[in-house]
């Protein structure tokens, strides 16, 4: 007997927050997946349990992303198969003075969110164009709009997802194949839960409404099937970048820094 077609989902960073919310929505709607993470059992369980609770098909993957052969070899990988979605979810920050900041700190982050997400998209683009139908999914951030003290490198490579993504839907307009930049504000995950008091005065701040993975996750599907090349989720985030964008831009970067300065406790 023939087995039900069902589509192909990968997932990089999928072991929680964002990406394991993603998971969780594409195996609700059907999706065979292909997750990776650095956390083997954590991931292995939840890989069990989604094709235990859905009736599909896991792969789960220990992949190291920020490891430039590794990232080959999952490309590779992904060339062989019929990809449907690719989530480029996988990431991380660094919440630190830049001159203060171990050079192999940089070169890993902007290996795992610059040089990761080109390699992947590349690989399965040609298939997804061939077969006119896809789409990519390109975790970037609310910072792809602003400059962080203390993150600028992550800042930095999330505005290049952005403009890379923004770039390449023009490139795709009639192939079928749909691309995303997701700019997400702070989600509750514990990506932000390592900020310790940081997080803690962000938690409080008037300025910031904090979002949930799954939140994330209901807004990019949706702008996706529309065919929104960037996803702004939740009203908040939208109106601090469209009221942002609207300053001078010495004003705009004086706000910035005396918001950075009040969440960090300096003066």
């Amino acid at each position: 007997m023939d087995q039900p077609f069902r589509p192909l989902g990968v997932v990089t960073g999928a072991t929680s927050g964002i990406g394991a919310a993603f998971a969780e929505a594409l195996a609700e709607e059907g999706y065979d997946l292909l997750l990776t993470g650095r956390r083997e059992t954590l991931l292995a369980e939840r890989s069990r349990s989604l094709e235990q609770r859905f009736g599909i098909r896991v792969e789960a993957l220990r992949v190291e992303l920020d490891r430039p052969q590794e990232v080959r070899r999952l490309a590779e990988r992904l060339r062989s198969l019929e990809v449907d979605l690719l989530v480029n979810n996988a990431g991380f920050g660094v919440r630190c003075d830049f001159l203060r900041t171990p050079p192999r700190t940089w070169e890993a982050l902007m290996d795992l969110q610059v040089r990761c997400p080109l390699e992947l998209t590349q690989a399965v683009l040609p298939g997804m164009v061939a077969r006119g139908r896809g789409g990519v999914v390109n975790v970037a951030s609310e910072a792809s709009f602003l400059p962080v003290p203390r993150n600028g490198v992550y800042a930095g490579v999330k505005a290049f997802l952005l403009r890379w993504t923004e770039s390449l839907a023009l490139e795709l307009e009639g192939s079928g194949v749909t691309v995303q930049a997701l700019c997400p504000g702070l989600t509750r995950t514990d990506f932000h839960g390592r900020l310790g008091e940081e997080g803690a005065r962000l938690s409080r701040s008037r300025w910031i409404r904090w979002l949930t993975p799954e939140m994330v996750v209901r807004a990019s599907l949706g702008d996706l099937k529309r065919g929104r090349a960037v996803c702004v989720p939740g009203w908040g985030s939208r109106a601090r970048i469209a009221l942002l964008s609207l300053l001078p831009r010495s004003l705009r970067l004086a706000l910035l820094g005396r918001f950075f300065r009040s969440t960090s406790g300096k003066r």
